[in-house]
This record gives C-alpha cells, structure tokens and sequence, in this order.
C-alpha cells in the first residue's frame, strides 16, 4: 500500500476516534476524574518550577505564536527548492486553526477554573481540543516529516527534524495539564486532531508529489 492511502487511514482512525471524544467532552465539563488527574500532575508544582514550564511551553507550543512562526519557517523551507513542502506545511497550520476553532465552539467546553485546580491566570476561549498540541503537531510535525524524507547526505541536520519535533510535540500536552490551561481529554483531543490533520495533509502531499513526478 501507497503511504500517501496509509497516512490517509491514519487520518480517518484519528478524527473518527475525534467524534465520540468531543461528544463525551460535551456532556461532561468538569470531569471529577480529570479534576484528579490534573490535581495529580500539579502535587509537587513550585512557582520557579511552573514559571519555567509555562515560558516554555509558550514558546514551543503557543497557537498564536506557531501560526506566525510557520512564516519565516516555510520562507526557509522555499528557499531550500522545497516550495510544494513550503505551501503544504503553511497550509496544514493555518487551515488547522480555522477548523479547530470551529470545533471548539460546537463542544463549547471551558477551561478548568480556579478552586478546581491550580490556575495562576484564567485563560480565555473554549477548553476543548488544545490549541497547543493540535498546532505544535502540525508545525513540528510537518518538520519531523521533513526530516524522514531528507537525504541521509545531511545527517546532522536530519537527526535535528527527527529528534527535535518529536520532543517538542511530546512536551506540549502534559505541560498543559501541568499548568492548568487544559484537561487531559483536551490534550488527548489536541493529539487527535492535530495527528488527523498532519496525516491528511501529508497524503495529499505526497499523492501530488507522485503525480508531480509522472508528468
């Protein structure tokens, strides 16, 4: 099988998994469950400790920054003669935001709330999936792809792509329980959706490039 038909059932299992998820997380706002969980992650929690996870995480897996990161990220990426990669990879993070921000208004899920667990600044918008990790998954992730498919000439760039995202996409979702911004089946969601949209986007990525090279 093709790996542009494997990513593409990658796909459908990730946002089909998405559906009953976001309709549990509909009914269910303030999961006692979660409400441990997240009281778990945050035990031993300090404030130099939770200072240095949020800047962090703010700079590797912020949805707003990211979007605006794609820019000079795909600039370089065209520069480099990879300017269908370049478009595809601007297009994945960009389209991602709109459709996610039109599922977090049909879940209509709020953010955890102070009192529940530890909430230093209420953040604002809906809960429900992670805008970080959907998004860090399609930037980094669309990076860790690159890397697959470079060149084993430049392998030190190439263990960079590969190791780098992964860590980077790794990080974001349990830091955002940590801090309190999410709850873990938002983060799971995140996973998901970001996942279902990269492996979309990378089918239809590489069924044009197969049909690039027959012409």
């Amino acid at each position: 099988m093709k790996r542009s038909r494997i990513l593409l059932v990658v796909s459908l299992i990730q946002l089909m998994l998405l559906i009953p998820l976001s309709l549990w997380a509909r009914k269910h706002r303030e999961p006692w469950r979660e409400i441990l969980l997240t009281r778990l992650f945050q035990r031993k929690q300090t404030s130099r400790k939770r200072s240095f996870i949020a800047v962090l995480n703010t700079l590797t897996g912020s949805a707003v920054l990211l979007n605006i990161l794609v820019v000079p990220v795909c600039v370089f990426v065209w520069r480099l003669r990879l300017r269908v990669e370049a478009v595809a990879m601007l297009a994945t993070c960009w389209t991602n935001a709109l459709a996610r921000t039109l599922l977090k208004q049909i879940v209509h899920r709020p953010r955890p709330q102070h009192g529940l667990v530890r909430v230093e600044k209420q953040s604002r918008g809906q809960s429900f999936p992670s805008g970080h990790v959907a998004s860090s998954i399609c930037l980094w992730g669309w990076l860790f792809a690159l890397g697959l498919l470079a060149k084993r000439k430049i392998r030190g760039a190439r263990k960079v792509l590969l190791g780098l995202p992964a860590v980077l996409v790794a990080f974001t979702g349990p830091a955002r329980v940590y801090l309190g911004d999410h709850w873990a089946t938002d983060v799971l969601a995140g996973y998901l959706f970001g996942g279902g949209w990269l492996s979309l986007s990378l089918s239809l990525y590489l069924h044009l490039r197969e049909r690039l090279r027959q012409e």
